[in-house]
């Protein structure tokens, strides 16, 4: 029988379990009788009671298999240790928070079974504030301008993949990156399905302005050339400005004797020197990130693996 694991990662989401793992009996499992599914939810770290409602969850469902992280490390390596854990022939991936419906689950299956490999559902809309619309939006634009090309215009973060896909994933090991575009980038042409992004309607959000930015500079740091070629670009104007202005001040000094414009000299120091800091600080992200793959660490660490009558779990080796 066909096997599809759903790798879910959980953080601070203890008043949505009760309701998703229901919506998802009822919208997939129901659905897809001839299909042996596996759940598999990853505990990022979270500290209110997460893992409580995933154990009451597992109680009752065999199916149900709980990884939990030593601690919080993000939503991308949390999603990579469920991958990692899921056995499945295919693997969906989507939130806990119902904002991806799991309707579109059997619709993907069903995409996957006429041989396509990487099935998105992306969103044609978002039940979302202007604010963060016009960020992702925007977000989403430069990914498509000097990223990823082919990357949906509003986005992705609910998909299913083949399993020879998903351990390509795995493999990468990349410590400050995207799963998404990671996702685009190998290249598998996509099959979408349209939705709109529903409002949450449990719990807070814990994908914070501060998150986004790391995703942001992540992104552009880590997939793309682009920020030390516009420095290289930048750097090249500014000096032929300096030459320009050299040669102009330099026949003034001969007609005045007194070289003027400390104003404009001080105005030049400046910026000068907020560009070069500039500069360093983008080099400087590139040094971090190249010692952060240096050091070997594992992207992340499983405290334990819980399935149905080992509620001791297994600790990770």
């Amino acid at each position: 029988m066909t096997k599809i694991s759903i790798v879910i990662p959980c953080y601070f989401n203890g008043m949505n379990i009760p309701e998703t793992y229901p919506t998802i009996v009822r919208d997939v499992f129901e659905v897809r009788k001839d299909i042996d599914f596996e759940l598999v939810f990853v505990d990022d770290g979270s500290k209110d009671d997460t893992l409580a409602q995933l154990l009451k969850v597992q109680e009752n469902d065999a199916r149900v298999k709980i990884v939990k992280l030593s601690r919080n490390f993000g939503e991308f390596r949390a999603i990579v240790a469920g991958l990692s854990q899921a056995t499945g022939d295919a693997v969906a991936v989507m939130s806990a928070d119902l904002q991806d419906p799991p309707s579109l689950i059997p619709q993907m299956i069903s995409s996957w079974e006429k041989g396509n490999l990487v099935n998105l559902a992306v969103r044609s809309q978002r039940e979302e504030s202007p604010l963060k619309n016009f960020f992702a939006d925007t977000y989403y634009k430069l990914v498509r301008k000097w990223v990823q090309p082919d990357y949906p215009k509003r986005g992705f973060d609910f998909f299913l993949i083949d399993k020879a896909v998903a351990e390509k994933l795995v493999l990468m090991q990349e410590k400050n990156s995207s799963i998404y575009v990671q996702l685009i980038w190998l290249g598998y042409q996509p099959t979408t399905i349209e939705y709109t992004r529903q409002h949450r309607e449990k719990g807070k959000s814990m994908w914070s302005y501060s998150k986004r930015i790391n995703l942001f500079i992540d992104t552009f740091i880590v997939f793309s050339h682009k920020p030390i070629r516009f420095m290289t670009v930048i750097g090249l104007l500014l000096s032929l400005v300096g030459v320009i202005f050299a040669i102009y001040f330099s026949i003034d000094y001969f007609h005045n004797s007194i070289l003027p414009g400390w104003t404009s000299l001080i105005v030049a120091i400046l910026l000068l020197s907020g560009f070069q800091m500039v500069m360093l600080g983008i080099i400087g992200e590139y040094v971090w990130r190249n010692l952060d793959e240096s050091r070997n660490r594992p992207l992340y660490v499983i405290e334990k693996i819980i399935t149905k009558g080992d509620t001791d779990g297994n600790p990770s080796k």
